[in-house]
This record gives C-alpha cells, sequence and structure tokens, in this order.
C-alpha cells in the first residue's frame, strides 16, 4: 500500500477530523488507499504549540496510524486557501505553488502498526487489518 510519513501533530490531527488535506511541494498522480505513518522526529517547540491550541495530546510516533483514499491533488491558489478553514491553515503549508492532497474515507487503526518511515510516497507491506 502507498504510505506517506507525516510529522506529529500533523499525523494525530487527521485522526481528529483536523486535517482532511495534507499540503506538499509535489504533485502526485496517485489516488486510492494510501497509509499514513507518523514520523518518529520528536516534536519542536513550533508543533508542541500548535498541538496545546487544539488540545492533542496522545501521540503515534514511528507508527502507521490511518488508512485513507487519497481523492484528489490541488494545486494551491489564492482562492482555494481562502475556502479552507482555520484548522487547515494551522496543520498544513498553505503557499501558493504547493498542492493539497486530499484525503477521504478515513480509518483509524485501533492497532497501530510500527514501521519504518521514509520520504515520498513509499510502500509498505500490511497484515492483519
Amino acid at each position: 500500500m502507498k504510505t506517506l510519513t507525516i510529522w506529529q501533530p500533523y499525523a494525530q490531527a487527521i485522526t481528529l477530523g483536523l486535517k482532511t488535506y495534507e499540503t506538499r511541494s509535489w504533485f502526485t498522480k496517485y489516488r486510492g488507499k494510501i497509509a499514513i505513518h507518523a514520523s518518529i522526529k520528536p516534536l519542536s517547540k513550533e508543533c508542541k504549540l500548535l498541538a496545546q491550541k487544539y488540545d492533542i495530546k496522545n501521540f503515534s510516533f514511528g507508527e502507521i496510524i490511518v488508512i485513507a483514499d487519497l481523492t484528489d491533488c490541488i494545486l494551491i491558489t489564492e482562492d482555494f486557501i481562502k475556502s479552507q478553514p482555520q484548522t487547515e491553515i494551522d496543520f498544513g503549508d498553505w503557499r501558493i505553488g504547493r498542492y493539497a492532497w486530499k484525503l477521504e474515507n478515513v480509518h483509524i487503526l485501533t492497532q497501530p502498526q510500527k514501521a519504518s518511515g521514509k520520504q515520498g510516497l513509499w510502500n509498505w507491506k500490511y497484515q492483519n487489518l
């Protein structure tokens, strides 16, 4: 399954419904099931403040925590930015010219799966989901 590693608290924001777009500097043609892997990287000071703002306390690190459908990859424009709620803005890099990957049908794993993260889209073999 295609997989994307995301830092915390951004990955956790997906599980809480605070984030439906993952912003990236690059476009992908891929559409379909995607696993979200919470990076092992500790929270930076800035990320800790963001987590406090939204009262996010429980984090997974180094685990696959979500399976979703990647349904679109949208070029970020000024008008698209204006249509986003503050939570999306807070949990992404919404500079014009970047891309917003739309995540739908989010399924939170009841038993997160340990995995080593990688950059870009990578393949993860899963069992018993």
